[in-house]
């Protein structure tokens, strides 16, 4: 939890990194696939992933989510006045997880947080990574 306003709140902890060797080992298991194909398709996948977003693409991964490129710009006082050198200040990526409605509440969720559920730090096994990662340290 962390303090502000003199008042405690719950903090989302990381408890580690997993990288794209982790995913591919996961996946891996998970079919039919050797790890190496696994890696090599992943690894071409930002790849593929810029050059859409590039000719203005929105992108969409089913069960992770839709990306797309955004422009940051300072306003011109008419089309005229507008110029791309001198308005345009930046890009950005914007991400859009996929989500998911019930059909009976109307409620949604975001794909990649179903099965999510919420705990106490205090019973985690993890403990000593929270404790390495609030002082800035590395699990």
């Amino acid at each position: 939890m962390t303090e502000a306003f003199q008042k405690w709140y719950a903090k989302a902890v990381a408890i580690g990194t997993k990288n794209l060797d982790d995913i591919a080992e996961i996946i891996q298991r998970n079919c039919t696939v050797k790890k190496s194909d696994v890696k090599a398709v992943l690894t071409e996948l930002p790849e593929v992933l810029k050059d859409m977003l590039q000719d203005s693409y929105r992108v969409k991964i089913t069960g992770l989510g839709s990306f797309k490129m955004g422009i940051k710009s300072k306003g011109a006082d008419s089309v005229k006045t507008f110029s791309v050198s001198e308005n345009v200040t930046g890009m950005h990526i914007l991400f859009l997880p996929e989500s998911e409605t019930d059909k009976s509440t109307g409620k949604r969720t975001k794909s990649l947080l179903r099965g999510v559920s919420i705990g106490d730090i205090s019973n985690m096994a993890s403990k000593a990574a929270l404790d390495a990662s609030e002082e800035g340290d590395q699990p």
